[in-house]
This record gives structure tokens, sequence and C-alpha cells, in this order.
């Protein structure tokens, strides 16, 4: 018995010293993926369980950034704000499970997550994402990654490990002042929190009238945004409105400072402005202020379409740190729908570039074609019968359209090969100069940018012509963007990677201290400790009662161990 002890022992040092050993993450640069130091917060308006973090890498600025004192998050899914986080005890960071030196027998892949020790500080081990390998020259554009001047791609899996989630339907709130944010066509219906649809054979012709020419009836995404944001819009005040103006921008001076510089009034092109979410309380007192029922009505009508958002980088994550916010173009629907007769077709569908790629699945003949809209090519055709049985009553489908590539899978399991669009820096610098701020204009450009982005986002969809179905569940995710953090490296021009070393980021972009960041951007190899493959023993603030005291304790969170990719 005591040599088997020892035997024990000594494997468990060898393990532990040559082999694996655990890391504990501290802050939040793989957030929300994983975590640092956090608090575990649910919403009280849709109960979306998500990190709220309190430690972050220097490059989120300093302590004086952060109002610790007030610790209010915003709810990721529903927008609700003012979350107090204040009486939550801290959590943890996740704790990893490394497989020490296996980059001394290869070495390591694209968006492969990595501990390294910090070449600034070999002292402390970072884990972070490899996206430049030796050689290759790196930049980051609008939020994706160039390399060697081409869009770098990622894979399904990958896309599922990085992927951020945007809304989801089985977290809705039950209140007024919330708007779902899915625009719903004729036939469509959304009840006690279950969306369905069914055609409306008692009137016909008049549904024909109101969907599209093809017959599908739509469930439409349309991004509603409860408050604040980056986002730009207008409405026409035409005609003579200086007076009204002048009395608003009186009362507005003697408001808070956040009213005055959200609205604005562009005399030359006759349109109000806004900014971001208007306020209730805005609306409610500058719609008080003018005498002219046109201008009043002017108001009423920003008001409702200040709501209209696109999707942004924005982390409920980063409540504490203040950081700009930017639009996203790459999402990812999920959705899994179920039937009891066959309808005629089902349809997804997501935006790329100026068109749009469909999914059209036919139940009954079990078949799956992707579909170019603007056109109605035939990108590719399948038969499912090895994927799915052909009298299922069901079918759960992932669309996504990250790094400018679309991917289809269905019941988990890719159906085509994966269709890449062209996409180099020359045409994202392109794009990205077109929608940069100017002196002159910026609210300009920046309401051209929002309409653009909101319409491109809206092309997100589900179809169905025929029979009705139910949709079981309906989430919408979004791709890491990265943002060009202090641009000191490979954002205003390509990074050339040396040789034996490695550029990597932070999938919390805003608030990750990595090489986009740091004077000298690179890990070398000998710096890598190993590579992380689960998140073992995690655990959460609990409380023990004993003779009537609480006591603080740590017991474990089994829902956070998982196999890292």
């Amino acid at each position: 018995m005591m040599e088997l002890a020892i035997c024990f022992v000594i494997a468990v040092i060898v393990l532990r010293g040559f082999v694996l050993e655990g890391y504990l993450i501290s802050t939040g640069s793989m957030a929300p993926g994983l975590r640092g130091l956090h608090k575990q917060l649910h919403c009280p308006s849709c109960q979306y369980s998500f990190a709220f973090g309190v430690s972050f890498d220097e490059s989120a600025g300093s302590s004086s950034d952060m109002d610790v004192r007030k610790q209010f998050a915003t709810c990721p899914n529903c927008g609700q704000i003012n979350i107090n986080a204040g009486s939550v005890p801290k959590a943890h960071g996740d704790q990893l499970l490394v497989q020490k030196g296996v980059f001394d027998f290869r070495n390591p892949r694209r968006w492969e997550t990595i501990v390294f020790l910090n070449p600034a500080s070999p002292g402390e081990a970072y884990v972070k994402r490899v996206v430049g390998l030796p050689g290759e020259s790196v930049r980051v554009i609008d939020g994706d990654l160039f390399i060697d001047g081409v869009i770098a791609r990622k894979d399904l899996q990958t896309q599922r490990d990085m992927r951020i989630s945007v809304f989801d339907m089985e977290h809705m709130p039950l209140t007024e002042d919330w708007q779902f944010p899915w625009a719903l066509q004729p036939g469509w219906n959304l009840t006690d929190g279950q969306l369905s649809f069914q055609p409306d054979d008692s009137a016909p012709g008049r549904q024909s009238d109101l969907v599209n020419p093809d017959g599908r009836s739509w469930l439409k995404f349309q991004w509603w945004r409860r408050a604040s944001g980056i986002h730009v819009c207008e409405v026409p005040v035409p005609g003579d409105f200086e007076d009204d103006w002048q009395i608003c921008l009186t009362n507005l001076n003697r408001s808070p400072v956040t009213w005055t510089t959200r609205l604005t009034y562009d005399r030359d092109r006759q349109v109000l402005r806004m900014k971001g979410v208007m306020p209730y309380e805005m609306q409610t007192a500058i719609t008080s202020w003018p005498t002219s029922p046109e201008f009043r009505a002017a108001v009423y009508r920003l008001g409702a379409l200040s709501h209209a958002s696109p999707v942004t980088d924005r982390y409920g994550y980063n409540s504490l740190v203040s950081s700009p916010e930017y639009p996203v173009h790459d999402l990812m629907l999920e959705s899994s729908v179920s039937w009891e007769d066959p309808p005629e077709v089902i349809s997804f569908q997501i935006p790329m570039n100026n068109d749009i790629y469909r999914l059209d699945f036919n139940p009954a003949e079990n078949v799956a074609k992707l579909v170019m809209d603007s056109t109605q090519q035939v990108i590719a055709n399948r038969q499912l019968d090895a994927i799915r049985s052909a009298g299922s009553q069901r079918i759960q489908v992932e669309l996504s359209n990250f790094d400018r590539r679309v991917i289809v899978a269905i019941d988990g399991e890719e159906v085509f090969e994966r269709l890449d669009l062209p996409r180099n820096s020359a045409q994202a610098a392109a794009y990205a100069e077109r929608f940069a701020e100017s002196d002159s204009v910026p609210d300009v450009r920046t309401a051209l940018q929002t309409s653009e982005v909101i319409r491109q986002q809206s092309r997100t969809g589900i179809g169905v012509k025929g029979a009705g179905v139910t949709v079981k569940s309906l989430r919408l995710y979004r791709d890491v963007h990265y943002t060009p953090g202090r641009r000191t490296n490979a954002v205003k021009t390509a990074c050339v990677v040396e040789r034996g070393n490695y550029f990597v980021q932070g999938d919390n972009s805003p608030v990750s201290s990595d090489s986009r960041n740091w004077p000298d951007p690179f890990v070398p190899h000998h710096l890598l400790i190993g590579k992380p493959f689960v998140v073992h023993l995690p655990s959460k603030p609990g409380k023990l009662t004993i003779g009537g005291v609480e006591l603080p304790i740590r017991i474990p969170d089994l829902r956070r161990i998982r196999y890292i990719h």
C-alpha cells in the first residue's frame, strides 16, 4: 500500500511538472468564452445569465476609468440597463488544464488558444488566441483579420468556439418597454414565448399581396435596442422650424449634457438627427417645448426610429469599462423548426456583401439547396437521407457569414462545401474609408453607415411556404470583431511576424492587451507553455449557514466544465 501511494505521488508530480498543469485566468481578455474574475448575473427582465467582468488587462485603462462603487450591468440579450451587480459576490476566473510541451513537437495553428509567458514580464502567464504565424503579414481592418492581404476564415468548429450571443428566444422579457427583435410577416405569431407560422387560408389573395412574390412569409431580423448606442438616425422636417429648434436648444442646454450632444438639427438638409436611442424622458420633454405640431411629430418619429440599431461589438462583460462600439457584419443564425404536415419549403437566409444566400429545405423530398437570391442560382444541392431521417418532423440549422464565408450546417453537420467570397485588404480598407468620420460631416456618414448596416442585417430571416411550422429555438450570434486598440501594430499598416514568433489577440478585443497594443508585438516560440484543453475545477460563490451565521464558501460550478477547441 505504501508503495502504491508513493507511485501515485510520483505520477502526480511528473504529470504536473512535465505534462499537465492548471492555470487560473484573472482578467477578461478572452471573455465571454474564457472568463477572468467576474460576477455571475441574471437579468431580472429576461432571466438571461451572463458574466460581468471585474478584472481587466491594463489595456482597458486605469482603475479610475471604472466606477467600482456603482457596478451596474447591461444585459447582452435584451438590453436591460442598470442591473445592480454591487451586492453579487465575485466568482473566480476559469481554471484551465494545460497540456504542457505540446508545442515542442508542433507549431500552434491559427485560431488556436495558447498559454504563454508574457514577453514583457516572463513571470506572468497569459492566455490568447494565435492569429498570425511566422513570416505572415497581419492586418486588422473593419473587425476582420487579413493574412498576406487576404481575409482569414474560420471553420465551423472555430466559429462555434468564438461566436458571441446576440439574442436567444428562450430568454424574452415580459415587459411592455421591450420589442421582439424580429419582424413578423402575415401568418407568423408570437404567443407566450412561442413562435409559429400558420398560413391564412381564410383570406385568399390577401396574404400574397403582403409577402414576397415567391409566396413565402418571412420572419426578418430587426434589432431593437433599449438604450444608448452609437448609431445615428434622421427624420425629415421640411420647412422652417428654426424657432422650434431654438426653443429646444435653450431647454436642452439646461438638461442632462448627453441630451444636448445627442440631438442636432441640420438646417441645410432639413432633418432632425439623433445619436443613439432617444430616452423616453427626453422625448417627453422635447415634445412639450415646441409649438409646431409638425416638429413634435418629427420628434415622435425620431424617438421610435432611434431604437432601430445595428448589431455592434458591445459586451455585457465589459460594463465597467468605457470603450467605443463598432457595427458587426458577421452573423450566425441558429434555429430549430418543427412541423406536423410538411411545408412546401422552409428557407433560412443571411446577407453577404450586396447579396443574400438562402438555404431552401424541402421536407417532403428531404432535399436542401443553397441559392443566391439575386439570380436564383442554385449553388449547391444535396439529398439529406444520410444526415437526417426522411420522416423526421424537425430540422436544426446553423447558417453563418463569418469572414465572408457561407457555412450551412443541418442537425450539426455541414452539408455543403464552404462558399468563400473574395475579400482582400484593399477592398476592406476602401469600405472602412467610405465610412470614416471627418471633421466636416461625421454624423451624416455615420447615419449612412447605420442605415446600410441595418438594411443588410435585416435580410437575415426564416421564410415558410405551404403548411404551418413551430420555431422551437431561435438564436442569433455574432463573430469576434477585432478593434483597432491603440493602433500600435497591424492596424494602420500590415505587420510581418518575425521568424519563430506569433501574433496573438484576445477574443474580448476592446479590453485585451495583446499584439495590437504591445511595443514588441510578438510572442517568441520559446515562451509558449502549452495548449489549454479543458476548463476544470471552476467554482462559484456560495453560502453555508452554521448556527445562524452565514459563511462564504466556494462550490463547484459544473456547468462551466467544458472542452476547449
